[in-house]
Protein backbone atom coordinates (compact mmCIF):
# COMPACT_ATOMS: atom_id res chain seq x y z
CA UNK A 1 0.00 0.00 0.00
CA UNK A 2 1.30 3.43 -0.88
CA UNK A 3 2.03 6.04 1.75
CA UNK A 4 0.44 9.45 1.53
CA UNK A 5 3.83 10.89 0.56
CA UNK A 6 4.20 8.39 -2.29
CA UNK A 7 0.72 9.26 -3.53
CA UNK A 8 1.58 12.95 -3.45
CA UNK A 9 4.76 12.36 -5.47
CA UNK A 10 2.89 10.28 -8.06
CA UNK A 11 0.21 12.95 -8.42
CA UNK A 12 2.79 15.72 -8.81
CA UNK A 13 4.72 13.72 -11.42
CA UNK A 14 1.46 13.19 -13.30
CA UNK A 15 0.98 16.96 -13.40
CA UNK A 16 -1.94 17.05 -11.02
CA UNK A 17 -2.18 20.08 -8.77
CA UNK A 18 -2.07 18.96 -5.16
CA UNK A 19 -2.60 21.08 -2.07
CA UNK A 20 0.48 22.11 -0.13
CA UNK A 21 1.20 20.43 3.16
CA UNK A 22 -0.23 22.62 5.93
CA UNK A 23 2.57 24.38 7.74
CA UNK A 24 2.30 25.51 11.29
CA UNK A 25 1.87 29.28 11.53
CA UNK A 26 5.08 30.97 12.67
CA UNK A 27 3.19 33.11 15.16
CA UNK A 28 1.38 30.14 16.65
CA UNK A 29 2.36 28.93 20.08
CA UNK A 30 3.54 25.32 19.64
CA UNK A 31 2.44 24.52 23.20
CA UNK A 32 -1.12 25.77 22.70
CA UNK A 33 -3.43 22.72 22.52
CA UNK A 34 -5.94 24.59 20.35
CA UNK A 35 -3.26 25.48 17.79
CA UNK A 36 -1.99 21.91 17.86
CA UNK A 37 -5.50 20.55 17.29
CA UNK A 38 -6.10 22.95 14.40
CA UNK A 39 -2.82 21.91 12.80
CA UNK A 40 -3.65 18.22 13.20
CA UNK A 41 -7.07 18.81 11.61
CA UNK A 42 -5.43 20.69 8.72
CA UNK A 43 -3.06 17.76 8.19
CA UNK A 44 -5.98 15.31 8.26
CA UNK A 45 -7.87 17.38 5.65
CA UNK A 46 -4.71 17.49 3.52
CA UNK A 47 -4.31 13.69 3.75
CA UNK A 48 -7.96 13.20 2.78
CA UNK A 49 -7.57 15.56 -0.19
CA UNK A 50 -4.51 13.64 -1.40
CA UNK A 51 -6.37 10.33 -1.01
CA UNK A 52 -9.35 11.62 -3.02
CA UNK A 53 -7.10 12.97 -5.77
CA UNK A 54 -5.20 9.69 -5.91
CA UNK A 55 -8.37 7.61 -6.18
CA UNK A 56 -9.58 9.86 -9.01
CA UNK A 57 -6.19 9.56 -10.73
CA UNK A 58 -6.10 5.76 -10.38
CA UNK A 59 -9.68 5.43 -11.67
CA UNK A 60 -8.89 7.64 -14.67
CA UNK A 61 -5.81 5.54 -15.48
CA UNK A 62 -7.81 2.32 -15.20
CA UNK A 63 -10.53 3.70 -17.46
CA UNK A 64 -7.92 4.75 -20.03
CA UNK A 65 -6.36 1.28 -19.94
CA UNK A 66 -9.77 -0.27 -20.57
CA UNK A 67 -10.43 2.10 -23.48
CA UNK A 68 -7.01 1.36 -24.95
CA UNK A 69 -7.54 -2.40 -24.63
CA UNK A 70 -10.96 -2.16 -26.29
CA UNK A 71 -9.54 -0.06 -29.11
CA UNK A 72 -6.74 -2.59 -29.65
CA UNK A 73 -9.27 -5.43 -29.69
CA UNK A 74 -11.43 -3.65 -32.28
CA UNK A 75 -8.43 -2.86 -34.48
CA UNK A 76 -7.31 -6.49 -34.33
CA UNK A 77 -10.84 -7.64 -35.17
CA UNK A 78 -10.97 -5.29 -38.18
CA UNK A 79 -7.51 -6.43 -39.33
CA UNK A 80 -8.55 -10.09 -39.17
CA UNK A 81 -11.78 -9.35 -41.04
CA UNK A 82 -9.80 -7.54 -43.74
CA UNK A 83 -7.37 -10.46 -44.03
CA UNK A 84 -10.26 -12.92 -44.44
CA UNK A 85 -11.90 -10.80 -47.13
CA UNK A 86 -8.62 -10.50 -49.05
CA UNK A 87 -7.89 -14.22 -48.89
Amino acid sequence: MLTIDQKEVILRKAGIAVPSFPERHAAANPHDPETDTEHKLAIQRWREAIDVLYVQYAAARAAKSLRDAEQARQIDQLRRAAERSNA
